[in-house]
């Protein structure tokens, strides 16, 4: 049993790679016999690793044609980034009623790992990095049930972040602007001045807004 939970815990890693890294597109399908080949295990924990990526959001089934990428429509990312914005301000009230520079310190070595993953153009390693950033500043909050919703809705966020990443390792030749951003808003967020990092904090979601919607376009259309 132990032998068996190890290799489904390796599949979903695996297969979440392919989905964030893009290799894996948005409606594409999976097929389980070169998959399971692949990765060098059995059906059995292969089918158990889809479920749980179907249980995230990442991938769909569908009777008799088995399972394949989620699409996103422009409502789906709406409603993720929307909710994104309204779950992380409400956390920015609990963050600014600290005052303690201790708060941020838990940030420090997801940005380490962020940047030296795009610098070696690990676009899976990026994604993780952005999500562990993001649940680690709303953890901060010290706010259960937030942290509960918050990482139900990143779970869903993946594909809008890996679409990101993909958009600007094609546009921009490497990774490092978004880790610039991520670096700029945790400066922010310890200057300690609200009216700066609630603005700064506003405008670092309207740009990965802006930046999913036309990457998940631009993957889901092959480009």
């Amino acid at each position: 049993m132990i032998v068996q939970e190890s290799l489904v815990s390796l599949a979903t890693t695996e297969i979440r790679k392919l989905i964030v890294s893009g290799e894996l597109a948005p409606g594409d399908k999976l097929n389980e016999p070169p998959l399971a080949e692949r990765l060098g295990i059995s059906r059995p924990p292969l089918r158990e690793a889809l479920r749980t990526l179907e249980s995230e959001g990442l991938l769909e089934q569908s009777p008799r044609r088995g399972y394949r990428v989620v699409s996103m429509t422009e409502t789906d990312i709406n409603e993720i980034y929307s909710l994104r914005r309204a779950l992380e301000m409400f956390a920015l009230d609990y963050l600014l009623a600290r005052k303690d520079p201790a708060t941020y310190a838990p940030l420090d070595p997801i940005m380490k790992a962020m940047r030296a993953a795009a610098k070696r153009g690990d676009r899976a390693a990026v994604v993780q990095a952005n999500i562990d950033f993001h649940t680690a500043l709303v953890d901060a909050a010290g706010h259960r049930r937030l942290s509960d919703t918050y990482r139900s809705l990143m779970l869903q966020m993946q594909l809008c972040m890996a679409a990101n990443v993909l958009n600007e390792a094609r546009t921009k030749g490497d990774l490092t602007k978004g880790v610039d951003r991520h670096t700029e808003l945790l400066a922010c967020l310890r200057s300690g001045d609200p009216e700066r990092i609630r603005r700064e904090f506003e405008e670092h979601g309207e740009r990965d807004y802006l930046e999913g919607e036309t990457a998940l376009e631009q993957q889901a259309a092959g480009a």
